[in-house]
């Protein structure tokens, strides 16, 4: 059951090309070697008796969860269930390995090998990691903004403008536009952003001498700061950008002054 690959390791040359088992002397199995090949979707079959869980379970698997977890520390070793060391002369090139049992533990029709191995906890944190998320109508790739990369982008958007750092504010049906503009004034806020046929910079105690003037809007703008994208006015500006992230529950306007 010998089954050679050129030296079998790889040597010097490249990558192993599998895992050398000799002398493999688990429970039956009469001190055979193996070469299992790296890299390639392997299945050991035979009849019942014939040592394959001997080979798969108590050799492969033994052997590189072992030599996975002396890569621990010792303080963690001692909480963890280790297999027993296999009979075998030498095992080269060994990875550290998962084993899915045949056992009936299936306690619901939605459980998965995910789920009942617990990799779907670690996939949940890969993808969270290094998965990127695309706008479904534009095709752009969506990203998590900060007011520090929010600077960088109007920066190489804009530099030195002037721009106007604004949070949208909707109006529930059962306010008016002067109980809001009225809150706004009393936050110490002094211009929106607003109008039916583009947007115009409306002072709020104009708006509120005449609330009609906002018509049957559902929304609008309310101008945080006005910066000039220059590096002496960066900290000025990442403040304005978070506190109009805040209010404006984790979105930001940036508009040209003009």
């Amino acid at each position: 059951m010998t089954r050679k690959t050129g030296d079998g390791a790889g040597g010097s040359r490249g990558r192993p090309e599998c895992i050398r088992l000799r002398g493999v002397r688990q429970n039956n199995l009469k001190g055979f070697d193996l070469d299992v090949p790296l890299g390639r979707y392997v299945v050991v079959t035979g009849l019942s008796g014939a040592g394959k869980s001997s080979l798969v379970f108590e050799t492969l698997h033994a052997e590189g969860q072992r030599r996975y977890v002396e890569t621990f520390s010792a303080y963690t070793r001692q909480f963890l269930e280790l297999l027993d060391k296999p009979k075998v002369d030498s095992i080269e090139n060994i990875r550290p390995s998962i084993a899915i049992e045949q056992t009936n533990t299936v306690k619901s029709s939605r459980s998965t090998v995910g789920t009942m191995t617990e990799l779907t906890d670690f996939f949940k944190v890969w993808f969270s990691h290094v998965a990127e998320c695309f706008d479904p109508e534009t095709g752009e790739r969506v990203e998590d903004d900060s007011p520090q990369s929010v600077w960088r982008k109007t920066v190489a958007a804009n530099p030195g403008a002037s721009v106007v750092i604004a949070f949208e504010v909707a109006r529930p049906k059962n306010l008016s536009w002067a109980e809001i503009l009225g809150n706004l004034k009393n936050q110490t806020y002094v211009r929106v952003l607003a109008g039916p046929a583009g947007l115009s910079v409306h002072r709020i105690d104009d708006l509120l001498a005449d609330p009609g003037r906002l018509g049957d809007l559902d929304r609008i703008f309310v101008a945080q700061d006005r910066v000039r994208v220059d590096p002496a006015e960066m900290a000025r500006f990442t403040e304005a950008v978070e506190t109009a992230m805040h209010f404006g529950r984790g979105e930001v306007r940036v508009f040209e002054a003009e």
